[in-house]
């Protein structure tokens, strides 16, 4: 795990660096979280995060700016997830992926309530609705999914996946 970390900490400051000028490369520093903000999170909301957040958070760096020039498309520090604290401890039972006719019967069916945010937390904000997020409760547990308005998709990936790919631009982010 350790050899994954170093090399996803490498990829994430390489492709800062396109960003910045050669004067100023110096500047990059990723700040990890403390490790005692995980376990407080966790404690108060009775949940375990997946390995793979805490190792990026703690190891890597409290969210990261990946598009620094935009104000969205960026991993979210911690003190910034978005969640319900109402539904993050309810299992995300959602099967597959939900279309917009799947939504509009789920809603019609079980009334007006947030299903889409069962067990999960908002880790980047697309803009216009959407979000990447990782699932913290039920059978997806620990993979990411991509909710927008009345539309939700599970990526079928771990967050370390995820953002590995993303980096080596395998996963478009936008």
């Amino acid at each position: 795990m350790e050899n994954r970390i170093e090399r996803i900490k490498a990829k994430l400051i390489q492709r800062l660096q396109k960003y910045l000028d050669d004067e100023v490369i110096d500047e990059i520093r990723l700040e990890p979280l403390p490790i005692e903000k995980i376990v407080m999170f966790e404690n108060e909301h009775h949940i375990k995060l997946p390995e793979g957040i805490v190792d990026f958070y703690t190891k890597i760096s409290n969210g990261v700016k990946l598009y620094p020039d935009e104000d969205i498309c960026n991993l979210e520090p911690f003190e910034n997830w978005s969640y319900s604290p109402k539904l993050i401890q309810k299992d995300f039972d959602i099967e597959n992926d939900v279309t917009y006719d799947d939504y509009c019967a789920i809603k019609s069916q079980n009334g007006d309530y947030s299903f889409e945010s069962f067990g999960n937390i908002a880790l980047m904000d697309l803009g216009c609705a959407m979000s990447y997020c990782i699932v913290v409760k039920g059978k997806h547990y620990g993979e990411m999914i991509v909710v927008r308005e009345m539309y939700l998709e599970i990526k079928n990936k771990s967050f370390l996946d995820w953002i590995e790919d993303s980096l080596d631009g395998t996963e478009e982010l936008l």
